[in-house]
């Protein structure tokens, strides 16, 4: 890579979760008394995947609603985008989480197997990896005050990913709509409650009265 660097691009890659409570970390206060913030009546949280470019050559992050294997397959899709822009080989530093290891993200990775290359960390080897100092500066950064709404909230760690610099960033915000409008899983159009004329797979064992015992 040192060789041909307009060839080759090396990316470390990791995703965290940023949270709406937050980020405590060190703060001027008075001695001899405790400093508040204020918390979030009930705690949400994005995820990002994300990469850095050894080189400084750029970053691509991707701020979405859960930590899966679909969203690790957006994250890919947009280093898809970088790869026709550049041209050049990458080659992709993961650790094994599950994201990463699933049968549909296995398959994902060797579709790209012509030009994405994987050099897998070994387990519990969070010092190998570039990308994890990061996730402390942006939380310190952009989570040391609770936002107004969740809007606000993802549009503040957008802001913040893109001012961790590089020469060609890639911010995308890939949370839905649902996450906005306040819901923890995505709707699926039922009326709220238990369906009209639902039976249950397993009979209800019929009531019995106590009777006396016999004397």
């Amino acid at each position: 890579m040192a060789a041909a660097p307009e060839r080759y691009e090396l990316h470390h890659q990791d995703e965290t979760h940023v949270e709406t409570n937050p980020y405590l970390c060190r703060v001027w206060h008075r001695r001899g008394t405790q400093p508040t913030l204020p918390a979030a009546g009930t705690n949400r949280r994005v995820t990002v995947f994300g990469s850095v470019e050894v080189l400084g050559r750029g970053r691509v992050e991707v701020v979405q609603a859960r930590q899966d294997s679909a969203g690790f397959i957006r994250y890919l899709e947009a280093l898809d985008e970088r790869q026709r822009a550049t041209g050049s080989e990458i080659y992709l530093v993961l650790d094994n989480g599950p994201a990463h290891r699933s049968k549909l993200s296995t398959a994902a990775l060797a579709k790209r197997e012509d030009w994405l290359h994987v050099v897998w960390l070994a387990r519990y080897s969070p010092e190998l990896n570039q990308k994890e100092p990061e996730w402390k500066w942006l939380k310190r950064d952009v989570r040391s005050h609770l936002a107004r709404d969740l809007r606000t909230f993802v549009d503040e760690i957008v802001a913040g990913l893109g001012r961790l610099g590089g020469e060609c960033v890639t911010v995308l915000d890939a949370v839905p709509d649902w996450f906005i409008d306040g819901h923890r899983r995505e709707p699926t159009g039922r009326p709220p409650g238990r369906p009209k004329g639902a039976k249950d797979r397993t009979p209800r064992k019929q009531r019995t009265e106590n009777l006396p015992a016999p004397t």
